[in-house]
């Protein structure tokens, strides 16, 4: 799915994984995301349950390691590649004449499956370009199997001699969840911990929350983990690490969200900030930060999106007039679609690809022709952002607009 995204050997998403054992009856079963695989007397815990194509997958791996029935599910929350494995994990019960194991998640997750079953096709199309996801192969869970059990802020359960605590607090979502297990030191986080700068800010996805993020990672530190399960990722072993690099984090996120809230207070727009925010060195050069997969910009824009409306500060956007009318203007006061697309070669060739790009689009927004100039154009600076990127969702954004310009210079038939 899209580009590499890694840290140094550090996948962070991979097709192929496998389960880790840990001792004391805990494994990490690591695909496409996490699964956390916790054994007691009394039978199995699975925080997490993966993608639908997972399920069999998880299933083959579990009973590779215990015949003991799977009593609990936490989803650790509702995106598509943490909560839907559950069906074959709920046959496997039932084949085996098992109990039908107890699905535990957050009071908002099931308000987010009601949601995603209402908007399946925005999600479908909005996966398909995050995650360079092919025609033909379904990009979004449809198989909705809702929690049995849900609980407001904290709850926990206890089973085999274990104690399972859960734990609320809103992250990459509202419904987001953490599970510690005092009697192995361990936590298990969900995307709470990608290995990369957290993947605040979405350009296509609903609120996600800078601060109370940083929060929950503190209160993880606190415990001072001998073990912290991820998401995504490889684990982390204690000895100091997982409190290291849970503040680490929490301190760039709260680091941002001062910025935003100080900046806001003075008196300036988005345009301003966006361009101003400081990204000091000790997070750029952070392995806990490197903005593969989020990006400090993307968490500055949720933080602008949830301290502050849409007016952007200028009266001339209140109503804007349309983009196409605007640059027919533009470009008849510069001469023609011509002159704008040779300034923009020109600053192709100097290296300042972004303002070229800006070009281009107004030759295209005014319906300049010969059209395919503009879009060869504009294939070959969106390919040249794709190839400088290190964010697997802005590169993946940058090649699906590769691929719809290539679709549009394609000839028609008839």
């Amino acid at each position: 799915m899209g580009g590499d995204t890694s840290l140094g050997s550090q996948p962070l998403f991979s097709a192929e994984g496998g389960m880790q054992s840990f001792g004391d009856g805990l494994h990490m079963l690591q695909l496409f995301a996490n699964i956390c695989v916790v054994e007691t007397a009394e039978g199995v815990v699975l925080f997490d349950a993966g993608l639908p194509i997972d399920g069999s997958r998880i299933v083959k791996e579990l009973r590779a390691v215990s015949e003991l029935p799977v009593r609990y599910i936490v989803y650790g929350h509702g995106h598509a590649d943490h909560a839907f494995g559950t069906r074959a994990v709920l046959e496997d019960a039932e084949e085996r004449g098992h109990p039908r194991p107890v699905i535990l998640a957050h009071a908002d997750l099931p308000r987010r499956f009601d949601r995603y079953r209402r908007m399946l096709p925005y999600h479908e199309h909005i996966n398909r370009i995050q995650f360079a996801i092919p025609e033909g192969i379904p990009a979004f869970p449809w198989d909705y199997i809702y929690p049995d059990e849900t609980f407001r802020d904290e709850t926990s359960f206890r089973l085999g001699g274990l104690t399972f605590e859960l734990r609320h607090a809103r992250g990459e979502t509202d419904d987001h969840v953490w599970m510690w297990i005092p009697e192995r030191e361990t936590a298990c986080v969900s995307d709470f911990w990608v290995w990369s700068c957290p993947n605040v800010g979405n350009p296509f996805k609903v609120q996600r929350y800078a601060l109370e993020w940083a929060q929950a990672l503190e209160e993880v530190a606190a415990k001072s983990p001998r073990l912290m399960l991820p998401g995504h990722g490889a684990p982390m072993v204690g000895n100091g690490a997982v409190e290291e690099a849970c503040l680490t984090v929490a301190r760039a996120l709260r680091h941002l969200d001062e910025q935003v809230v100080k900046m806001l207070n003075a008196g300036k727009w988005q345009e301003e900030i966006l361009a101003s925010f400081a990204w000091p060195q000790e997070f750029a050069r952070s392995p806990y930060l490197a903005p593969i997969y989020g990006h400090p910009y993307f968490v500055v824009q949720a933080l602008l999106r949830q301290y502050h409306g849409w007016y952007d500060g200028n009266p001339s956007h209140l109503f804007p007039a349309g983009s196409g009318e605007i640059a027919a203007e533009v470009l008849e006061l510069a001469g023609g679609a011509a002159r704008v697309l040779e300034r923009a070669r020109g600053l192709e060739e100097e290296g300042r690809i972004q303002l070229a790009l800006h070009l281009v689009d107004f030759a295209l927004a005014a319906g300049a022709e010969p059209r395919s100039e503009a879009l060869e154009a504009k294939a070959r600076l969106l390919e040249r952002l794709a190839a400088e990127e290190s964010s697997f969702i802005a590169r993946n954004i940058f090649l699906a607009g590769v691929r719809q310009v290539r679709r549009e210079l394609e000839p028609r038939e008839g």
